[in-house]
């Protein structure tokens, strides 16, 4: 998302400096901004259809443009585009206390449309402007949605210490009570829709019943986060299951009691049908997980390492792993890589991977593989919104 601080107007200016002062006061009421846009006012899920020419009011660089009001409350999330395949879009979005919002072309295959993804920060009407680049006439399309902050639910399972059966998994059973807190302490997720599994209740049982309890409560709107930090292996393929696997081999999370193939999480997960479900294993092997697992368009997955490499511990970090550690600080403030408040699933997959890069030291040989990040974004698509902070 692109803005342009510099642009040497403001939404609620135009040029008038040669108009004869008696008619200013007349002017203003018929032709202002604000004039104009309390009577084309808009409302969340509205499609506008607008054609900039000469009738219209001009800014400071001769550009036209049309203005529109919306009421919009604060912590909601503001989507405005403008797009068009006549003129280059230019959006301006004011709001109360004189703050400013502007995009020109929000991503390289649509260059003339125009987005602006804002986190509301006060409530209030909110003044929309569209406009060119430069100046043109012709046809442009509006869209605007307004969206609640979603209800984002999450199980966190960690296992350090699994009695006599494997050999202790340093700080994993830390990683999911640090990353739970972080989206407490955020205000992302309230504590009533999280579970918790470490150590000994990390079992399949309860793993299954808190998975079942989220799938009872969480709606088509809601965000679904499972995450879990220990220990994975390799286990032979069931005949039933073979044909999903090329190398023959189901890839497992070690819970307390058992193992868990991929397979067997995915129909677990399959109660849980949240608008957007983000998986994130933090586990040696890992990385076999996407084949099951990102089996809808609303699953995102991110692993810490391919199917056939083991995940090294960030014991320098004192944690468990790397992916568990990072993503804690996405959560945190470090994932909004533009600094507007909002983190999509494309800016989260990045933080997280370039801090990897940065941050893992490399093995001095081959002998058990170099550790890759896995993500499978299946049909998600990169400007999706994860999440958004409330701008108080």
């Amino acid at each position: 998302m692109t803005y342009y601080p510099e642009r040497p107007y403001s939404t609620f200016r135009f040029a008038r400096t040669h108009l004869p002062f008696v008619l200013i006061p007349l002017l203003l009421v018929l032709i202002s901004p604000r004039a104009y846009a309390d009577e084309h006012r808009v409302h969340s899920g509205d499609t506008e259809l607008g054609i900039l020419d000469s009738d219209d009011p001009q800014l400071e660089d001769n550009c036209y443009y049309d203005s529109y009001a919306m009421y919009c409350r604060a912590g909601n999330l503001l989507v405005v585009t403008q797009s068009s395949t006549k003129v280059d879009s230019y959006l301006i979005v004011t709001g109360p206390g004189d703050v400013q919002w502007e995009n020109d072309d929000y991503s390289f295959e649509t260059g003339s449309d125009s987005r602006l993804v804002i986190p509301v920060p006060r409530s209030g009407d909110y003044e929309i402007s569209c406009t060119t680049h430069y100046p043109q006439s012709g046809s442009y399309e509006l869209d605007v949605q307004v969206r609640t902050p979603p209800r984002i639910f999450g199980v966190f399972v960690g296992v350090s210490d699994y009695g006599w059966a494997l050999e202790e998994a340093p700080e994993c059973d830390l990683d999911a009570k640090a990353l739970c807190q972080a989206f407490f302490d955020t205000g992302l997720m309230n504590p009533e829709d999280s579970i918790l599994l470490v150590n000994g209740e990390a079992s399949r049982m309860n793993l299954e019943n808190a998975l079942h309890e989220v799938g009872a409560e969480i709606g088509p709107d809601d965000v679904f986060v499972f995450f879990f930090s220990g220990h994975g292996d390799h286990a032979q393929v069931s005949s039933r299951d073979l044909a999903g696997e090329i190398d023959g081999l189901d890839e497992v999370i070690s819970l307390r009691d058992t193992d868990l193939a991929d397979n067997d999480l995915s129909r677990m997960l399959e109660g849980v049908k949240a608008g957007l479900t983000l998986v994130m294993i933090d586990a040696c092997y890992s990385g076999g997980f996407a084949e099951d697992i990102v089996n809808r368009p609303d699953v995102v997955l991110l692993a810490s390492s391919e199917e056939d490499v083991l995940s090294d511990y960030a014991t320098s970090a004192r944690a468990g792993g790397y992916l568990g550690l990072i993503f804690r600080d996405a959560i945190l403030d470090a994932g909004d890589l533009d600094g507007d408040g909002v983190v999509m699933i494309g800016e989260l997959i990045h933080y997280i991977g370039r801090r990897f890069y940065q941050e893992w030291p490399e093995p001095p040989c081959a002998m058990y593989g170099y550790q890759e990040l896995v993500h499978d974004r299946g049909g998600v698509s990169q400007d999706t919104v994860f999440f958004w902070w409330n701008p108080d």
